[in-house]
């Protein structure tokens, strides 16, 4: 299976960590997460590593209209420490004049003040965006079946309006805009987060179905989507799914998620199949709070290798970097 990978560094490390009621939860985007998974595919013959290609600006361009602005933002900032957050959110009847040219415009384009930019983001993003991007042009051509895009930072958070949540640009989105053009496209977000802003994109497009999996956002990140009855909207109604799940939801029950999932994908007879691969659905991660153990993950990649589609697979979440590498192996292997 080819493994795609660009630019991994260690510049851009952002680190959230806050405190809600009795509980404390510690988010660390780091480039150890990565790490971890290099180490445990380079262990394995059946994974091949290749290097992301350059793709045309206008690719991301197109779908992410904040995209000046976060590489003018890096532009401005005086060394690799320094990072820059949004403090200041325009409500309704705001006058936005949706400026590019200055930081201190950042509320306009972003949902929260814990995504920062720092003078590598842009290039770290780009490049996991393009990552996505040769997946697709891969799966596209029918050079391969399956392949699997090493993306950091993630990027299902970002939308067609704003980005935010360590997401910057959507490389899930970015890859199905470039392979709608072959044919229809499923998308299936396994990350514990819901994935907003990939639901965003899509939500009045047809030819574009997507689904995700993840802890009910009645109490968990991203709070104000990711509900049920979202399904859809205009003449695009019934192309999308949620599945939220409780505290403490293991295989059987995550497993039976799935298959409801798969069931309308085949209805929906897509072309390709892209899977926003997110791990903190791990029995030991520190922010998610599914009993999903290493080993379910091959059991899950069956599942979606069920479909016998081609398959592009973008890694998103998952941050205890001592079993990461480890839970995305058996995953793929599931895919194999």
């Amino acid at each position: 299976m080819k493994v795609i990978e660009k630019y991994n560094d260690s510049l851009h490390n952002p680190y959230w960590k806050y405190q809600l009621g009795k509980e404390a939860y510690e988010v660390k985007d780091t480039p150890q997460r990565v790490e971890s998974i290099k180490k445990s595919l380079h262990s394995d013959e059946r994974f091949d590593f290749i290097t992301a290609k350059q793709f045309p600006d206008r690719l991301i361009t197109q779908l992410h209209p904040y995209h000046d602005y976060i590489r003018n933002t890096a532009l401005t900032l005086n060394n690799d420490e320094e990072e820059f957050y949004p403090d200041l959110f325009p409500g309704e009847g705001a006058h936005l004049k949706k400026r590019d040219d200055s930081p201190l415009w950042g509320g306009i384009w972003c949902t929260d003040a814990v995504t920062p930019i720092k003078r590598k983001t842009y290039e770290v993003a780009r490049a996991s965006a393009e990552s996505a991007l040769t997946g697709a042009e891969l799966i596209s051509q029918g050079q391969e079946k399956t392949v699997y895009a090493l993306c950091r930072p993630s990027g299902h958070h970002a939308g067609p309006r704003v980005f935010g949540g360590y997401c910057y640009f959507n490389n899930v989105a970015t890859a199905a805009q470039y392979l709608l053009a072959k044919g229809k496209v499923a998308i299936v977000d396994i990350d514990y987060h819901h994935g907003n802003g990939t639901q965003e994109f899509f939500d009045d497009i047809k030819s574009i179905f997507t689904a995700s999996i993840h802890g009910d956002p009645e109490d968990e990140y991203p709070y104000f989507w990711g509900y049920a009855e979202e399904t859809g909207k205009g003449q695009a109604e019934g192309t999308n799914h949620n599945e939220p799940l409780a505290k403490g939801t293991q295989l059987k029950e995550y497993s039976k998620a799935l298959k409801r999932i798969l069931k309308k994908i085949k209805a929906f007879n897509p072309a390709f199949l892209i899977i926003a691969a997110g791990f903190d659905t791990h029995e030991t991660d520190p922010i998610g709070s599914f009993k999903i153990r290493t080993e379910d993950y091959e059991t899950i990649g069956k599942q979606f290798k069920s479909l016998d589609l081609p398959t592009l697979v973008c890694q998103e979440g998952g941050y205890n970097t001592d079993v990461l590498g480890e839970c995305v192996k058996h995953f793929l292997i599931g895919l194999m």
